[in-house]
């Protein structure tokens, strides 16, 4: 019987290829052309199709469709997902136990599900026979997980638990079929997700979730980042899945963490890493300001927001080394017991939880993937927000003006940003319930003091710019005004990048490899819709966390006359951004990000960050950012650090003395300590180690992997501010408009009482090659608006030129309020009122409240001396 059972088989599975090769070849599926449309409309959000939502109904036996899955690498260069001719109705049972995936040489078992006994029935057979996975097992798995897991309906607004809930679902169906089937890592990666499951009830479940709409050619972006690639609309969206240059590596091919090496040693706890190889030496670079580290994370935010496990009904981040620790989710970080720092607090466990599952496009199979929350271009959605919730939030929706705090208005100092009312605990540490952080388009503003500074400029810029449009074009609307000026902040942040910030990180020769040098005139005809804007898993957990080598352990206020304040703690300014409450620090701070120089780039990190991250008020320790680094690539699945010098064209590491040309004797020393092998090193750890390239701050790895991601923001960004030809597209005196702008003129335009600064504020200031320069001089030009005037568009209404009503204070929460009106009452304060110029002497200058005694507050407020 098994002669002929293997026979039979082999007759039937021939049989398929045959016809299915030949109708793939016969029935192209050319995708129609989007139809152009210039007029700019809401986000498209389809309603879920409530008579297709049965999930808990037998599951429903599907055809197969057109199309075509490409042989794989390796041992899976024969496996083919298996599809016959087009079809878009329901079939038999028997038509839907053929095949999805053949998987040759893979011991020959064909499974499908048996109703009858309620489970996996297959025929297993030995040799080189074809392993056949069935459309029936693929649903039954799916109905197994579903039913384990529970499948809620979807919400109308597109979110990250919702595409989680799924995300888990799949990988649980990925889990059931990989041990059914008994399949090795590679298939897991390279085979499961060429199963083409629209073709079962995952597709029905699936579309309800993504929702996908038809795109439309317009003028702005939609806040989603859909349909910015016409021909692949779910490239680089918020919500979508990180990509990867290199194929995952998890411990077992699907999602668990990397625990041990490709040669089976188990890998070191990252806090050994942390400790042993990235202490803190204290070394200065000798040009870079820390405006650089500040606006590395400001873009970082602008494209990169991975989704982290909440618990659930409160949403809070689990406690995973206390009351949370069987939190399925939490990933704590195991603290050695002669740990040199967390051992004096006797802390074994440094607390970490697991990024939600995401959700591919298509909803394959397959490995792990990871949510982001943003959209992948540098579009400025950290000033506006990645949805309508939030933009309706921090909106006016007077003007085209951003919600601003005029608390200092009647000291002439200029507007802060609104305060966090919407769950005011989330990011934010609060002396009491009277204090609250600041509110932007990002819910990370409060991360740090310094990134609710570069907040606090660029939403004054936005409001700038739009009083500005509103002054050329007083027919303009509210909405019209709102979407210009966000559409011309996003080229200013790409201008400012790839022309102040990325020559500063890889200098002038890795941006010629990359080509992405900006052009000086014209326009840039290099858009490719070819290119994934997405950004990658190596991104956001190594590459662009090189800037955590640049913190310095205390941030600098400064003078408008460039002068030293004072400084502060970093540890004690995370979470915690309450000195902008005092009128003028604002400017101090930024004075000391453009004057303050930063640590090196090297393996050396501030233990600021690596024994006090988030330190609490009452607790001596806080979390390890570098340890907290090497374990979220670990559980991304992202390879090591001499898979990407692979990838990057660089020699292997084959012993620790390959090593030495490429970082410091004392550092390849101490990895001999604790790794067993090269292979074993982690990405961010080893690139932060290498020696820089001349003219970079970085090394060859990183880059290499920065170099190529922001090639491919550029490159596949249709919305791109120097690309012609489109509704978006600025005209050539515009354009050129944009090329005036550096970072130093908005600091000038929106500060208080700066009246000098360097020409390029990411360096320090140099009397030959980085002047500074008075802010009304010619050399720091401004945007002539008169470019954007628009004297034949259509009437909307009477002028909006901008006046105080526009910015009314905000109905603040009883107790708020005292802390915020009425600023003076001291005769420092008063005289100060009377004669803004005193602001060059650098103490605060009033507070929020009245009645506010800097020397006695529960704030944890102090006045320093004079």
């Amino acid at each position: 019987m098994t002669a002929i059972r293997r026979l039979l088989w082999a007759a039937v599975l021939c049989s398929i290829i045959q016809t299915s090769l030949q109708e793939a070849a016969a029935n192209p599926d050319p995708k129609p052309a989007p139809k152009p449309d210039a007029k700019p409309d809401a986000e498209p959000v389809p309603e879920a199709n409530a008579d297709a939502y049965q999930y808990h109904e037998a599951p429903p036996h599907f055809g197969f469709h057109g199309g075509y899955a490409g042989g794989l690498g390796g041992g899976l260069a024969s496996a083919r997902a298996i599809h016959s001719s087009a079809s878009s109705h329901h079939t038999t049972g028997g038509e839907h136990s053929h095949c999805a995936l053949l998987i040759p040489g893979h011991g020959g078992k064909s499974s499908h599900f048996d109703h009858a006994f309620g489970g996996f029935n297959g025929i297993h057979s030995g040799g080189d026979s074809v392993t056949c996975i069935t459309f029936r097992s693929v649903d039954a798995a799916f109905s197994k997980a579903r039913d384990r897991l529970g499948l809620p309906r979807p919400k109308k607004e597109d979110n990250a638990e919702q595409r989680a809930e799924l995300g888990a679902i799949l990988l649980e169906t990925t889990r059931l079929i990989a041990k059914e089937y008994r399949l090795p890592k590679d298939v897991i990666v390279n085979g499961l997700p060429l199963i083409d499951t629209h073709k079962t009830i995952i597709g029905t479940v699936c579309s309800d979730f993504t929702r996908p709409a038809p795109c439309k050619i317009q003028k702005y972006r939609l806040i989603s980042g859909r349909c910015n690639n016409l021909e692949n609309p779910h490239w680089g969206t918020a919500m979508s899945t990180f990509k990867r240059f290199l194929l995952p590596e998890y411990e077992d091919g699907l999602d668990r963490p990397r625990e041990h090496s490709k040669h089976g040693y188990e890998l070191p706890s990252p806090r050994v890493v942390s400790a042993h190889i990235h202490r803190d030496e204290g070394l200065h670079d000798h040009a870079i300001t820390i405006m650089a580290v500040a606006w590395g994370q400001a873009i970082d935010h602008d494209m990169t927001l991975t989704a982290e496990t909440k618990l659930p009904g409160t949403l809070d981040d689990p406690k995973c080394c206390g009351r949370d620790r069987n939190f399925p989710a939490c990933l704590p970080i195991t603290v050695p017991e002669e740990d040199p720092f967390y051992s004096l607090f006797k802390q074994n466990c440094i607390s970490m939880v697991r990024s939600r599952p995401g959700l591919t496009h298509k909803c394959k199979l397959g490995p792990r993937t990871q949510i982001n929350e943003v959209a992948s271009y540098l579009d400025a959605n950290w000033i506006y927000g990645n949805n309508e919730r939030i933009s309706n939030r921090i909106r006016l929706y007077k003007g085209g003006l951003l919600k601003a705090l005029p608390v200092f208005r009647e000291f002439g100092l200029k507007d802060m940003l609104p305060l966090k009312l919407v769950e005011p605990e989330n990011g934010c540490i609060r002396p009491n319930n009277e204090v609250f952080c600041f509110d932007a388009g990002d819910s990370r503003v409060n991360e740090q003091l310094v990134l609710a500074v570069i907040h606090t400029l660029f939403m004054r810029e936005h409001n700038r710019i739009v009083i500005e449009l509103s002054k050329v074009n007083p027919h303009w609307d509210d909405e019209k005004l709102f979407q210009e000026g966000k559409h011309l902040m996003a080229a200013i942040i790409q201008h400012i990048t790839y022309n102040e910030f990325l020559p500063m990180i890889l200098g002038k020769d890795m941006m010629q490899k990359h080509s992405i040098i900006l052009e000086k005139h014209g326009y840039f005809d290099g858009y490719n819709p070819k290119v994934d804007a997405s950004v990658t898993s190596q991104f956001i957990t190594a590459s662009f966390r090189f800037g955590h080598s640049l913190l310095p352990s205390t941030i600098e206020r400064w003078s408008p006359n460039h002068k030293y304040i004072a400084s502060q703690r970093l540890s004690e300014m995370l979470r915690q951004p309450y000195d902008l409450y005092k009128g003028g620090w604002c400017d101090q701070y930024i004075m000391g990000l453009c004057n303050q120089v930063a640590q090196a780039m090297d393996d050396a990190v501030s233990q600021e960050v690596t024994n006090h991250l988030f330190q609490e008020p009452n607790k001596k320790f806080g979390l390890d950012l570098a340890a907290i680094n090497m374990q979220r690539a670990r559980e991304h699945g992202v390879p090591s650090y001499n898979d990407f010098r692979e990838f990057c064209g660089l020699p292997r590491i084959h012993s620790w003395s390959d090593l030495g040309g490429w970082m410091a004797n004392k550092t390849v020393n101490r990895y001999t300590d604790i790794y067993r092998h090269p292979d074993d090193m982690d990405l961010w750890s080893g690139g932060v180690s290498e020696r820089p390239l001349p003219g970079s701050m970085v090394g060859p790895t990183f880059s290499c992997l920065i170099g190529l991601s922001f090639k491919d923001l550029r490159y596949g960004d249709r919305y791109w501010y120097e690309n012609p030809g489109n509704p978006s597209s600025f005209s050539p005196h515009q354009l050129e408009e944009i090329r005036k702008v550096k970072l130093s003129r908005i600091i000038c335009d929106n500060s208080d009482d700066i009246k000098k600064m360097q020409v390029y504020v990411m360096v320090l200031p140099d009397h030959d090659i980085n002047p500074r320069v008075p802010c009304n001089s010619g050399v720091l030009p401004r945007i002539d608006f008169s470019k954007w005037a628009d004297p034949h568009g259509p009437h909307h209404g009477g002028p909006h030129h901008v006046s105080g009503a526009h910015l009314q204070r905000l109905d603040l929460p009883p107790g708020t309020r005292k802390h915020f009106d009425n600023p003076g009452g001291s005769d420092e304060e008063t005289n100060i009122g009377a004669a803004p110029d005193l602001l060059n002497v650098g103490p605060p200058l009033s507070s929020y409240s009245s009645d506010y005694n800097p020397l006695n507050t529960d704030f944890g407020f102090t006045k320093p001396d004079d």
